[in-house]
């Protein structure tokens, strides 16, 4: 386990930080473990890193629309994934929605909130 997230000892003075340590340890654990067995009941050669390396490049972006009335229409949109990306996905037997629901009117000052 250790050789894959590369992790090294951190020692801590108090009970609650050497919890919350073991909680952060355990959340990247399971977050590398659990593509790398979809990938292998997938039956893909792909290995955690690479697909995390694939898919970290896909981003989420906001386009404001200025109205004639001085508000903005803000709506979140993905990228569209490259042609690897898009077989990885199809593997993992996921989708990329069209759109995040994120989208809103907001005045001026509560864009620079």
């Amino acid at each position: 386990m250790k050789s894959e997230l590369s992790i090294r000892p951190i020692f801590h003075q108090l009970e609650r930080r050497a919890k919350a340590h073991i909680l952060v340890a355990f959340l990247g654990y399971a977050l590398w473990v659990t593509p790398k067995h979809l990938l292998i009941r997938k039956g893909s050669a792909c290995s955690p890193s690479k697909a995390l390396a694939l898919l970290g490049t896909l981003v989420s972006a906001d386009i404001v629309l200025p109205t004639t009335d001085g508000r903005e229409i803000r709506l979140r949109r993905v990228t569209t994934p490259s042609a690897e990306q898009k077989q990885l996905l199809e593997q993992l037997g996921m989708a990329l929605p069209d759109r995040l629901s994120f989208d809103q009117e907001c005045s001026v000052d509560s864009a620079r909130a």
